[in-house]
């Protein structure tokens, strides 16, 4: 059975995995990237995390934030790494290992993923949503994936949800993963308290205690990212919305307003048909994983 790796590049991290092509994990580990980065100390640390498992692949599935341009191979820069600048991984890897390497926003990655192997692949199209430490996006219809140019398509945490809002680590004033997302609700609940939480559990727990400043934060920010979803949908008609990603797994907290909040929203002849929840929470690895498979199927 054809085996690849798929590699999940994150704000704090780098995950690599084996699968089959049945999506099956046969190995995996996760390595910390260094505190100060940079291209040259970030691709050491790449290409020694795959080392360990090249053996009888058919390739390589890297997944990263953007921008990038997945025609060349380019991570030119990402809103939560600021050290890396036109960071060349598909041309280090494929000199290093010799083999087929695809390179996708991860976003576009975990769409692909779950619209393979996911609660939602029977369906007809996904527009798929990481939620983290940012918000990504990806549409899949028929099985193909849709990638815009260069790579850079349904960059939904960076449509504008607050006119003259907070800063984004874009550079953008009001995006919507000012107001949703790890980074996010940090910001904001520190520019309300003058306190600094460590991570997203932090926040959540607070949620769930019922602290009044960090409940206001998220009622607010599922809104917003409603309406985001709610535009997204309007203009591709998705028979599935998908939510994925770490702050999911506190989606009790917010799942019912996100959907009630988009499905009165929308055109009644789109909500006849549409779908929407979380899912699976198909790996990034796997994710990365689907670009081999997919393109060794083409």
């Amino acid at each position: 059975m054809r085996q690849a790796i798929g590699v999940d590049i994150g704000g704090g991290s780098i995950r690599v995995s084996l699968f089959d092509e049945n999506g099956s994990e046969l190995y995996s580990h996760h390595t910390k990237t260094p505190e100060h980065l940079d291209n040259d100390s970030f691709l050491e640390v790449l290409v020694e995390s795959i080392r360990p498992l090249v053996k009888n692949i058919i390739g390589i599935g890297v997944g990263s934030p953007g921008p990038l341009n997945n025609e060349t191979g380019v991570m030119l820069t990402s809103a939560n790494m600021a050290g890396l600048k036109n960071l060349p991984i598909k041309s280090v890897l494929q000199k290093e290992f010799s083999l087929p390497v695809f390179y996708e926003n991860d976003a576009n990655c975990a769409a692909l993923g779950e619209a393979i192997f996911g609660t939602y692949k029977n369906t007809e199209s996904q527009l798929i949503l990481t939620l983290g430490t940012g918000i990504g996006g990806g549409f899949v219809k028929l099985g193909k994936l849709y990638t815009g140019y260069l790579g850079n398509g349904i960059e939904i945490g960076h449509t504008t949800s607050v006119i003259g809002g907070a800063l984004c680590g874009c550079g953008v004033h009001g995006c919507v993963e000012s107001y949703f997302s790890t980074k996010g609700f940090l910001n904001r609940y520190f520019e309300k308290t003058n306190t600094k939480l460590p991570n997203a559990e932090a926040f959540f727990s607070l949620v769930r205690s019922n602290d009044s400043e960090s409940k206001s934060i998220l009622e607010f920010g599922t809104k917003a990212l409603a309406h985001a979803v709610r535009n997204a949908i309007q203009l591709l008609n998705p028979e599935a919305v998908i939510f994925v990603g770490g702050i999911t797994k506190s989606y009790d907290l917010f799942g019912a307003l996100l959907e009630k909040e988009i499905r009165s929203t929308i055109f009644s002849v789109l909500n006849d048909r549409l779908l929407l929840g979380p899912g699976g929470n198909i790996s990034g690895t796997l994710g990365a994983a689907s670009l081999v498979f997919v393109k060794e199927k083409n």
